[in-house]
């Protein structure tokens, strides 16, 4: 996630943060990327990273980064 998102989840140049977001903006974001409800550009990019993602693995991310300093 930091490559893209920095090293501290908190966002770089148009890529948002994700550091202390909703635990259900989470998942819901990382859903929609993995079942095609998102698209555009940079959508392509998560593409890969969340087709693998079980349901437990996006809760898991998704309360790790929520407990993250925004």
């Amino acid at each position: 996630c930091g490559i893209c998102h920095g090293a501290q989840l908190k966002g770089l140049g148009n890529v948002p943060n994700l550091a202390g977001r909703s635990p259900i903006y989470l998942v819901r974001q990382m859903y929609d990327f993995k079942h095609g409800a998102r698209t555009g550009k940079e959508v392509a990019l998560m593409i890969p990273l969340v087709v693998g993602l079980s349901q437990d693995d996006m809760l898991n991310l998704a309360a790790y980064i929520a407990s993250l300093q925004p």
